[in-house]
């Protein structure tokens, strides 16, 4: 194979790098099933795992960040990095899925030895729905503390994190329910795109997804969360899984272009068109180029 073939092939293999991240939700559930570390509970649930990872957390993106705290296909914090990976977040970032998912277990294992998670299992039912796979790493990755309040107050509502998220409407979006959507059996919860539960029987309350603030003073979401919430109830998609899969297209293009640009450039090389300094010079702002354009799309 010539240099110039070499060249070509390993440029068409970058955009394949850059989707090589995102994984789906059989390889999740492998994943969870090869993990030494998963309990037989967790491996029973393997398809709620991929459901979390996929549905709520990162769209199954290993190297996600959520911009604040969180980081991977199964978003953990900085400090559970620290404890069950041992590495900094950036470089718990570049890890296989394989690795992310054993960190993850060995969490999540501790995590369901906690009273309220274990009396959450062991009740069956609550608040007239059944108590899943779903469910429970919802009352996880909500926080142990946070499922105590819930199961003290009787009620899906009795806690909502900052973006009126509450268990429920996690474990419904993690089964693919849509927001707003029905509840199981007499007194289900149908829980509206702001966390807020519906109050009819095995249904929603009308209007009880987004409404816009001046609908509800004082008691609403910040703007920025009823849009991303109103947008993901009307079109099914998440704001941050299509930024995502923008910018993952974007990339790819922006390589394709790139390498069509230096298949030329060796091309003149090789035809003897350009001088070795004119093919490092033109090679140098290529790098500077696609560097700039990917740094512009990682801001936005």
């Amino acid at each position: 194979m010539t240099k110039s073939k070499r060249l070509i092939a390993l440029l068409w293999l970058i955009p394949v790098l850059v989707m090589a991240a995102v994984v789906t939700s059989a390889q999740i559930q492998q994943a969870i099933q090869n993990s030494p570390y998963a309990s037989a509970w967790l491996k029973a649930n393997a398809q709620a795992v991929a459901n979390l990872a996929i549905r709520v957390e990162s769209g199954g993106n290993t190297t996600a960040y959520n911009g604040s705290c969180c980081y991977g296909v199964l978003q953990m914090n900085r400090a559970n990095i620290d404890k069950y990976a041992g590495v900094t977040p950036s470089q718990y970032q570049q890890w296989s899925l394989q690795q992310q998912i054993d960190a993850w277990s060995q969490l999540t294992v501790d995590a369901l030895k906690a009273g309220s998670v274990r009396q959450l299992i062991d009740m069956g039912t609550f608040d007239g729905r059944t108590v899943d796979g779903n469910m429970v790493l919802a009352c996880v990755q909500l926080g142990i503390g946070n499922c105590q309040k819930m199961i003290n107050s009787g009620s899906c509502t009795g806690f909502a994190d900052r973006n009126g998220t509450t268990i429920c409407s996690m474990a419904d979006k993690m089964a693919g329910v849509p927001a707003g959507g029905s509840g199981v059996g007499t007194g289900g919860t149908g829980t509206g795109g702001n966390g807020q539960a519906g109050a009819s029987s095995g249904g929603s309350t009308p209007g009880s997804g987004w409404q816009p603030s001046e609908s509800c003073p004082g008691g609403c979401l910040p703007t920025s969360s009823s849009m991303r919430q109103a947008f993901a109830q009307g079109s099914g998609v998440e704001m941050s899984a299509l930024k995502d899969q923008s910018n993952r297209l974007g990339a790819a293009a922006v390589f394709l272009i790139m390498a069509a640009s230096f298949a030329a450039i060796w091309s003149s090389y090789s035809d003897g068109r350009i001088t070795t300094a004119q093919l490092k010079k033109y090679v140098i702002h290529g790098g500077i180029t696609l560097s700039i354009v990917l740094g512009v799309m990682r801001m936005l």
